[in-house]
C-alpha cells in the first residue's frame, strides 16, 4: 500500500504514483493480500467503463464484469461463467441458458434473468452505440424470454451452432437492470474486482470483491497504470514501480534485461494476438484489390518475425485465425516483389505510389512494424511516409479514421472473430471490406452441424479474407507476460482468471 505521493521519471516519462486513500479505506488496513500494480499501454481519454458502449476501457472492463460464458484457460473452447449450463432445441435455433444462483453484483444486488435480458437488449439497442451490435443481430429480440429468475431463452433468427462461444465476448457483460445511464461511471459488475476510481490515461484503482461467486480473490486490489511511452514500461518493472506487465507491453529487445534474473518471471505461450496494418478498402488506392495484394506480396514476414518479435511467433498469411484454433487453415504466402511491381503497374501505378502510414508508440510492436514495412515496401516502389502521432490521441483522432494505420487485434475464435472483423456492415470491420461470398460462407458454417463440413466452409472464408481483404497480418506473436516473481498464481488466460493471483510476501 502506498503511504505517500511520489513522482518518478522513467526514461523521459513521468509516472505519477498516486496516493490511493480510497483503496486503503475500502480494503481495510488489515488486508495483507497485496495490491497488484499492472501496466496498461493502450488508452484514450475518451474511455469509460460502459462495457456495451463505443469506448470501453478494455483492461478495466475485464476485471469488473462477467458474461454468460467465457473461454477456458487455453482460450480455445467455451466454459461456464454466469451461465452454469446451456442447450439448444432440436432446431439449433433456440438456446436456453441456466444461470448461476447466488451471484451478487458489486452493489449487493442479486444477479437474475432480468439483468441478463436487460444487458442483451441494451447491446442490441442502436442508441447504446455498441460496436458488437451487429454481432448479436442474429438474436430474435422480440421473443427473448425468462421463464424464471435463473433461466433465459434466446431465440435466433437462424441456426447458429457457435452461439455459446459468441456470448463469451467480454463486451456482452452482465450489468444490473436499469443501470445503463450510470454504468459508464459506476462499473457495477459481478467479477472479482470492483471499481474504486478510474482515470483512463492515469491510474485506475480496483478493490477485491470478496462476495465474488468463485470465492474472494487472492489480491486486495489492482492498480492499473497507463504509461503512454512503451519504452518506459520495462524500466517501471525494473525499478519496482510495477508488478505485472501484460502481453505485448514490452519490446522484444528489452527481454535480456530480465532474463536470468530470479526477481522476474516470464510466462510465454503461443497466441492469436497480432499487430496489423489496416487498409481502408473503400478509398483509393486501397479500393483496388491489386494494390492490396501488392502490399501483401512485399512483406518479408520472416524478417518481421525476427526484427519486430525477436523470432517469437508464427508466420501469418494475413489471416485472423490462429494456429491453435480447430478451424485454422495453414496457408503459404511467400514474398514476391516482382509480382507486386506488376500488380501496381496493372492498377495504374507503373512508377510506384506514395502512401501515408499512421502510427503511435502505443504498443511496443507498432513502430517497429511500421518501419519494417516501409523498408520492405520501398523495394517495390511503394514509398511509405510514416506519420507518428501522439499516443494519447491516437485512438480518438486517427484509429479507424485514416486510410492506412497500425492496430492490434486480440485472439478470437474462427467464425465469430472473422464475422466481427470482416463481414459486411460489422462495426468492427476495420478495413471496410465487404464480400458477399465471404458472408455467405460464414452464414453456412454457423448453421452446419457437421464439423468437417463446417471446417471446409471456414477454410474457404479464410482464403477469401487473406487474399482480398485490407488486413495485413504478418505474424501471430508469442504472448509474453512478465512479472515480479513474488506474483503467484498466474494462469495462461490471465485476464479471465486474475482472481487466482496472489502476492507472496517478502
Amino acid at each position: 500500500m502506498y503511504a505517500q505521493c511520489r513522482i518518478r521519471s522513467i526514461i523521459g516519462v513521468t509516472i505519477i504514483v498516486a496516493l490511493v486513500l480510497a483503496l486503503t479505506s475500502a480494503v481495510g488496513a488489515q488486508d495483507t493480500r497485496g495490491v497488484l500494480r499492472h501496466s496498461k499501454a493502450s488508452a484514450s481519454a475518451a474511455n469509460d467503463v460502459d462495457p456495451h458502449g463505443p469506448n470501453p476501457e478494455g483492461l478495466t472492463m475485464q476485471y469488473v464484469y462477467s458474461q454468460l460464458t467465457r473461454l477456458d484457460v487455453g482460450a480455445t473452447y467455451v466454459v461456464p461463467d454466469l451461465a452454469e449450463s446451456w442447450e439448444s432445441d432440436d432446431t439449433g435455433q433456440v438456446w436456453t441458458f441456466h444461470l448461476r444462483q447466488g451471484v451478487t453484483f458489486h452493489d449487493g444486488s442479486d444477479f437474475t434473468s432480468a439483468d441478463a435480458l436487460y444487458s442483451i437488449r441494451r447491446v442490441l439497442d442502436p442508441d447504446t452505440g455498441s460496436p458488437i451490435k451487429d454481432k448479436y443481430a442474429i438474436i430474435d429480440e422480440a421473443n427473448l424470454a425468462a421463464p424464471d429468475d435463473y433461466t433465459i431463452v434466446i431465440p435466433l433468427h437462424s441456426v447458429n451452432v457457435e452461439f455459446p462461444t459468441i456470448v463469451a465476448d467480454r463486451r456482452l457483460a452482465m450489468i444490473p437492470e436499469g443501470s445503463g445511464d450510470t454504468i459508464a461511471q459506476t462499473g457495477i459488475g459481478t467479477d472479482a474486482f470492483r471499481l474504486v476510481s478510474m482515470d483512463p490515461v492515469g491510474v485506475t484503482v480496483l478493490e477485491a470483491f470478496d462476495d465474488y461467486w468463485d470465492g474472494p480473490p487472492g489480491l486486495a486490489g489492482i492498480e492499473l497504470y497507463h504509461i503512454g511511452d512503451a519504452a518506459g514500461v520495462a524500466q517501471a518493472l525494473l525499478t519496482d514501480q510495477l508488478d505485472y506487465v501484460g502481453i505485448g507491453s514490452i519490446r522484444a529487445e528489452n527481454f535480456p534485461l530480465f532474463e536470468g534474473n530470479d526477481d522476474f518471471t516470464f510466462l510465454v505461450q503461443a497466441s492469436g494476438g497480432q499487430t496489423n496494418l489496416v487498409m481502408d478498402t473503400t478509398v483509393a488506392p486501397y479500393d483496388d484489390i491489386r494494390v492490396r495484394q501488392a502490399f501483401k506480396l512485399v512483406m518479408d514476414r520472416q524478417e518481421i518475425l525476427e526484427v519486430v518479435y525477436a523470432g517469437q511467433g508464427d508466420i501469418a498469411c494475413d489471416n485472423s485465425v490462429w494456429k491453435n484454433d480447430p478451424y485454422y487453415l495453414e496457408q503459404d504466402c511467400p514474398r514476391d516483389v516482382e509480382r507486386a511491381v506488376e500488380l501496381l503497374a496493372e492498377a495504374g501505378y507503373p512508377d510506384g505510389l506514395d502512401v501515408e502510414l499512421f502510427v503511435a508508440d502505443v504498443w511496443p510492436s507498432y513502430i517497429p512494424l511500421a518501419v519494417a514495412f516501409k523498408e520492405q515496401a520501398a523495394e517495390a516502389g511503394i514509398r511509405v511516409e510514416i506519420n507518428q502521432v501522439p499516443s494519447d490521441t491516437y485512438y480518438s483522432d486517427y484509429w479507424k479514421k485514416v486510410p492506412f494505420y497500425v492496430t492490434w487485434w486480440g485472439q478470437r475464435m474462427a467464425g465469430p472473430g472473422m464475422k466481427e472483423l470482416f463481414s459486411c456492415g460489422s462495426r468492427n470491420n476495420y478495413p471496410g471490406w465487404c464480400n458477399e461470398e465471404f458472408d455467405q460462407l460464414l452464414a453456412d458454417a454457423s448453421a452446419e452441424l457437421d464439423f468437417d463440413k463446417r471446417k471446409e466452409l471456414l477454410a474457404q472464408a479464410q482464403i477469401l479474407a487473406s487474399e482480398g481483404g485490407g488486413w495485413l497480418n504478418p505474424v501471430f506473436f508469442t504472448a509474453v507476460d512478465l512479472f515480479n516473481s513474488r506474483v503467484k498464481g498466474v494462469t495462461r488466460n490471465f485476464t479471465e482468471y486474475i482472481h487466482l493471483f496472489y502476492i507472496e510476501e517478502d
